[in-house]
């Protein structure tokens, strides 16, 4: 016992004793936050295309950041008008339009009876061009980003820098206190530009990125990327549904990209990049660039780079989402995202950044395609129904708001009243017309109801920028466009995208649960350990985090 007893003394004495390192011991610090925050944008980008064209992806794109962290198959919107101004605000504010201002890509202010561009600012000046087309700022987002709350917990030594093709894009996503935001300005100048909201002139860097020299090189023959033949996930290149590219009798492969652009006036028209998928390759290289010479990443404070790819979108409207095009440019994406990490792996470090990637919206089907099939999918011609007594005391109809002339009204021998029962009941003989409600009355009736078609909308309205009436349109139903596929409906397939999260601090898990984009935001902020944007309605992603 003795013995026992003196063993067990010298077991206690030697677990208690301190241990310190050997001399030559290599002590790994942990970082307590990622180095860089990479947000990646696909604009148009519907959940499908991650297991439709999922044979068609290598390893190391897609397939990586899905198989090595967070992905979810239900997430979704949950506002009516889903276009790219809006998707690019909730993702970075974590709220809806009802919060942060963005109820579309443009819309009518009633107080000033007129249009208004959702990024245009006549207050700065242009920066790269001559143009008006520079002369944007995020002045009408009413609430701050994830990136604006992580240059404040920084005292502003987080850098956060944006790309795009669309300028609503790239000022969006990169909020009030981005440095560096910059969308590129096609027609017969083709160069990225700013804004004077950002900066007083070009970095030496984007000048020569800029350099004519360069940007040609993106002007080239688009030819399939695999043999056509292997192209099993989607439907023919030849087809009845696609709209055809200026100077090609049919829209076929190959495109050469070239003799396109000076279709119409002999002289290269840089839009056709936008229209290809080496629009998506341009972004890639001036965001690798960026990463470079803004050496983003590269201390211990955190930094943000927003990616926004919309190539996808232009392509998708143009040759519908079931088209060789569509499935090509997302097999080169796949090689982009690829390239991404591997840079990022080897400048920032493996374990030292965030990857959240996701969509503004999703798209359908071209609606003749699905007619064809006996889908019953139908399109108007036009929101304006009324005769020509009623129209006179409409002034607007836009994003599913009708906005009534008052003043006419009262200066005549009807009530708003009698207007309102008008339209309503007129409207509503219309096939494709659902419901028709007053906003006078949709905070309660959202308040007392559950239906989802009232809080879509009630989600996208924006007190100061409501109608006076709201209208649904039948599922199935779309407006008729100059586009082969069109998107901004609160229905499924528009609302649909993919969300995925990778690196630092993130999980691996696929998840069925629904979610929606809004909980980006909050996920991202919680990992940071900063303050959520300021009118976050979402939720942290609880499953996805570490």
């Amino acid at each position: 016992m003795i013995t026992l007893i003196k063993k067990l003394s010298f077991l206690v004495v030697f677990i208690t004793l301190p241990i310190y390192p050997q001399k030559n011991s290599k002590i790994v610090k942990r970082l307590t936050h990622p180095k860089l925050v990479v947000g990646i944008v696909v604009d148009q980008m519907k959940y499908e295309y991650i297991p439709k064209f999922w044979n068609q992806y290598g390893s190391n794109g897609f397939k990586k950041i899905i198989n090595g962290g967070f992905s979810s198959k239900n997430a979704h919107y949950t506002y009516s008008v889903t276009s790219t101004a809006p998707g690019h605000a909730t993702i970075v504010t974590g709220t809806t339009p009802n919060y942060h201002g963005i109820i579309g890509n443009d819309w009518f202010n009633p107080s000033f009876n007129k249009y208004i561009y959702c990024v245009d600012d006549n207050l700065v000046e242009s920066i790269g061009t001559n143009t008006r087309e520079g002369k944007k700022s995020p002045k009408n987002l009413q609430t701050t980003t994830i990136s604006d709350e992580n240059r404040i917990s920084t005292n502003f030594k987080g850098k956060t820098f944006s790309v795009a093709l669309k300028d609503r894009s790239a000022v969006l996503s990169g909020g009030h206190t981005s440095e560096m935001s910059y969308w590129f300005y096609a027609k017969n100048e083709g160069k990225f530009i700013t804004s004077s909201y950002y900066m007083n002139e070009l970095p030496i860097w984007v000048q020569n990125f800029n350099k004519r020299s360069n940007i040609h090189n993106y002007i080239k023959v688009w030819n399939t990327f695999r043999d056509i033949e292997s192209y099993k996930e989607s439907g023919p290149d030849l087809n009845e549904y696609e709209l055809k590219y200026l100077g090609k009798e049919n829209s076929t492969f190959p495109y050469d990209l070239e003799k396109i652009s000076k279709y119409k006036t002999g002289q290269i028209n840089y839009e056709v990049i936008k229209y290809s998928p080496f629009g998506n390759d341009i972004v890639t290289d001036f965001a690798i660039n960026a990463i470079k010479n803004e050496e983003l990443g590269k201390d211990e404070i955190t930094d943000f780079l927003h990616i926004n790819y919309s190539s996808t979108d232009h392509i998708g409207h143009r040759f519908g989402s079931n088209s060789v095009e569509v499935l090509d440019t997302y097999i080169r994406l796949d090689k982009n995202i690829e390239e991404i990490i591997d840079f990022l792996d080897d400048n920032v470090g493996v374990d030292n950044y965030i990857i959240y990637l996701t969509s503004d919206h999703g798209i359908t089907h071209v609606p003749e395609y699905l007619s064809k099939n006996k889908i019953p999918f139908n399109e108007f011609y036009s929101l304006n129904v009324f005769d020509d007594e009623l129209k006179k005391f409409i002034k607007n109809i836009s994003n599913y708001n009708i906005y009534l002339d008052t003043d006419k009204i009262l200066q005549s021998n009807y009530t708003i009243s009698d207007i309102k029962n008008t339209i309503k009941n007129e409207f509503k003989k219309e096939p494709w017309v659902y419901d028709v409600i007053d906003f006078n009355h949709l905070d309660e009736a959202v308040m007392y109801s559950e239906d989802y078609a009232l809080n879509m909308i009630y989600y996208n309205s924006y007190p100061e920028l409501r109608g006076d009436l709201a209208f649904f349109v039948k599922p199935l139903w779309h407006k008729k466009s100059s586009s082969a596929s069109n998107h901004g409906s609160f229905r499924t397939y528009d609302t649909h995208v993919p969300i995925i999260l990778f690196g630092y601090g993130i999980k691996k898990v696929k998840s069925y649960i629904k979610i929606n984009v809004k909980d980006i935001a909050p996920t991202i902020s919680t990992i940071l350990g900063i303050s959520f944007p300021s009118l976050t309605t979402g939720n942290p992603i609880i499953s996805a985090i570490k």
